[in-house]
Formats: structure tokens, sequence, C-alpha cells
């Protein structure tokens, strides 16, 4: 996803939103279900980087259809029911795999090559959402913004007319606008892929020229932390809540020093990283072969993992009415503070249910602060240059993302408190940095688009 940003960024604006979302989300579907029969682990991981390559396309092209089909009333609170709806996939996925993992299935096709078992159905399933994007496109137009910035002025007429209908219930007919002004007009030199490229090329210049480059900089510095954030803890928090689970099942009647008392979450923590390391230990250096043994699933962790998005969905959607109050800035600081004073809190948290509500919080916080970023794109950058600013700012996400993921068991392992001072300090960059933010132009000082 990573090492496609720019590319992506490219195709979006040379053939337009919708025709990307199509295809990506078609193929992105048909390589999730191809993992589905991968009978060596060599073969999946092409399959899944296949699909991470493919679905960062339609990702960023969806980031900026969503802005260029809501007017500016609607498109903060827009971003802020998609991400509403990222956290009911989030609640979906555990509720799939706590009904299918646990699951002893177990056929074989091809001579034993291919064996269907649970986690293959989990994968199959999985798969089902793009092909149900794929097909709930075709009730979709393509952005009239892309189609004005392409000189195609009657096609994002009719665009604008059908949209009208839809609203209002009227005859496209009777739509008041009568003809379209040029904005900007992008037109390719040629019609062979070289001269489209050069022409891609030509207008993604002024995104890393001033003053743009440096609003670039500075929202991709937000994402970055950001995403160091959210996705560090939210992806290790079923590892983490395991960790939990097994010491108090297994450890927590034996250990003497938290006799008659709660032990905190870095002490969980700390005692099972110490019992598996010894066992590590214990089996390495004895001759005997170590049986491969499946993990037994505690349904403690599927419950804290549906949870957590459930608490997204309910900051979401309260996100989405405070939005157009307080503002987009004043919320992003809001939520990074409060994400960064739940990570803090954990440290020294005690009960699992507490552990678990700090989680969910700070997991909503973070990803919505996340998300309100992309509205500050929009405001910041012009359609032209919007998909690769989009592309760009989630590229930079993502590499926080993997800098985080990295980073968080090297920490972990030299203490406890390390990764949650990563975290922590990640989100507090992120609200200091959103004062630095411009201020979004006001409507006097915007070119007129419609006549």
């Amino acid at each position: 996803m990573i090492s496609t940003a720019f590319f992506w960024g490219c195709m979006a604006d040379m053939f337009g939103r919708k025709k990307l979302m199509f295809y990506g989300y078609l193929v992105t579907g048909l390589l999730s279900l191809a993992t589905c029969f991968s009978h060596t682990s060599w073969l999946l991981i092409i399959f899944k980087f296949l699909d991470g390559v493919i679905i960062s396309g339609p990702y960023a092209a969806l980031m900026s259809y969503l802005a260029e089909i809501h007017n500016e009333v609607h498109r903060s609170r827009a971003y802020m029911w998609l991400g509403a709806f990222f956290s009911l996939g989030n609640i979906s996925l555990p509720c799939i795999a706590w009904l299918i993992l646990p699951q002893k299935w177990e056929i074989t096709f091809f001579s034993q090559i291919v064996k269907i078992n649970s986690w293959r159905v989990f994968l199959a399933i999985c798969s089902l959402p793009e092909f149900l994007a794929c097909a709930a496109l075709f009730a979709f137009p393509e952005s009239p913004r892309f189609l004005i910035l392409k000189g195609r002025h009657d096609e994002a007429l009719n665009v604008f007319k059908k949209i009208y209908s839809i609203n209002t219930g009227k005859d496209p007919d009777t739509y008041p606008i009568k003809s379209l002004e040029d904005e900007y007009s992008i037109k390719s030199s040629g019609e062979c892929m070289q001269d489209k490229m050069r022409n891609c090329l030509k207008q993604m210049k002024p995104l890393f020229l001033p003053p743009n480059i440096f609003k670039l900089i500075l929202i991709s510095t937000i994402q970055l932390g950001a995403t160091i954030g959210s996705n560090s803890l939210r992806l290790w928090m079923p590892q983490l809540f395991a960790m939990i689970e097994s010491y108090m099942s297994t450890l927590m009647k034996d250990d003497n020093h938290v006799s008659g008392l709660q032990p905190s979450f870095c002490y969980m923590l700390g005692q099972e990283k110490s019992y598996l390391n010894s066992t590590r230990y214990v089996n390495e250096t004895s001759n005997s072969t170590v049986a491969c043994v499946p993990a037994e699933l505690n349904s403690r962790v599927f419950i804290n993992s549906i949870v957590i998005a459930v608490t997204g969905v309910i900051g979401y959607t309260l996100a989405g009415n405070l939005i157009t109050i307080t503002g987009k800035k004043k919320l992003m600081a809001i939520c990074f503070l409060s994400a960064a004073a739940c990570c803090g809190s954990l440290y020294w948290a005690e009960s699992t249910n507490g552990i678990l509500g700090l989680s969910s919080v700070f997991v909503a916080m973070s990803s919505i602060g996340g998300a309100t970023v992309t509205n500050v794109i929009v405001d910041n950058f012009p359609t032209c240059l919007r998909t690769m600013a989009v592309s760009i700012t989630m590229m930079m996400g993502r590499i926080g993302a993997v800098i985080g993921n990295l980073l968080f068991p090297i920490l972990f392992n030299l203490s406890c408190l390390g990764p949650f001072i990563m975290i922590g300090s990640a989100c507090f960059v992120s609200a200091f940095l959103v004062v630095a933010l411009p201020r979004k132009k006001k409507d006097e000082d915007k070119t007129k688009t419609i006549v």
C-alpha cells in the first residue's frame, strides 16, 4: 500500500474515481478469494501483498469521491459516517471470526494439496464486501468535479441533474443551472499512455511547490502521528488481551505478589511475558521436538474486540453531530489529547474492564482524529491535486502503522512503559500540530465554478 501511493494517485486523476474504484474492488475481491486456496505460506504472502497493492487505489479514490459529491455542509458529516461504517466492519470481523475460527473443519482437495478449514472459510467470507462494493458502484455516477476537471461539462451537468432529481424528487430538466464554467481544465496532449503519464506528472508538480508542499508536510505529519497511535495499539490489543486472559487463568492463582490484590496492566503483561520466555527457553535447550499445538481461542478476546469496535461506532456518530459545531481543528485537537490521556492512564489501569474501557476510548478518539485529517485535505487542496494529496497522506499514515508495529514489541521488551510513551507522544504531537493548520478560505476567496 505504501509502495503504490503515487501510482494510484495518478491513476485516479487520469481515469476517474468511479472506474478506479470499480476495477480496484473487483480485483481486490478476487485476490482475497485466492488467498483461501493458498497451500503454502509464500503463496499466501504474495496474494496478500498484491491485495494491498490494489486496495490502496480504490481507498484513496473513495476519499476524494466522497468529498466531490457532497457540499460543504454535509461533507464533514459524510466522513464521520464513513468512519462509523468502518467501525461496523470492525465489529463484524470478530463476530464472524468467533463464529467460524473455533470450528474444526477440514476438507481436502487435489490429493490433500489444498485443505479447506475454518481460517480459509473466514478469508473467503471476508472477500464478499469487495464484490458487494463493486456491485454498488453501478448506482453511482462519476465525480462531477472530476468531469469538470477534464473539460467534460455536458457529462458533469447531467450528473448534477441526476443528483438534483434524487434529492428533490423533481424532473432533472428543472435543474436551474444550465451551463458550467471552467474551473481549471486538465487536458492530455495525446491519447497514448506515455502522454497521459507526462500530463499526470505535470499535474502533480504544484503539489510539491509552495504553498502546497508546506501544507502537505504538515497534514502528513499529523496523519503519521495519528496512525502510529491508533494502529499500533489497536492491532496489538487482541494479543495483549490474550496475554492478560492467559495470566489470569494460569499464573494469577499461584502468584503470591498479588494475593488479595488486583494486578496492574503492565504487571500482568510482564509476568505472562516472563512465563512465555522461560517456556521457550526450556523448549529450545531440550532435545525433544516440540509439537505444533493450535492455540485455544478465548471468547473474551473476541468480545473485547467487539466492544472496542462498538465504541468506535458511537464515537463517530457523536463526532458527526459535533464536527459542524466545534469545527474540524478543535475536534481533532480534542480527540488527540483525549487519546493521549487514555494511553497514559492505561499504564496504571488495574481492572480488566477499566483496561477495556480506556482501550476502547483511545482507539475511538485516535481514529476519529485521523479520519478528520481527510476533511482537512479537502479544504486545503483543489480537485486536481486532491486524490494525490490523499494518497500521499495515507502513505505517511501507513508508514506510521509500520513504524508503530515494529517499535511496539521492541519497546515492550525493554519496558512496559515504552510503548505507551511512544503512542501517547505521537498523539500529543499530532494535537500540537493541529494548531498550525491553515485557516479555511472564505467563500469569496474561492474561484466560482458554476454559473
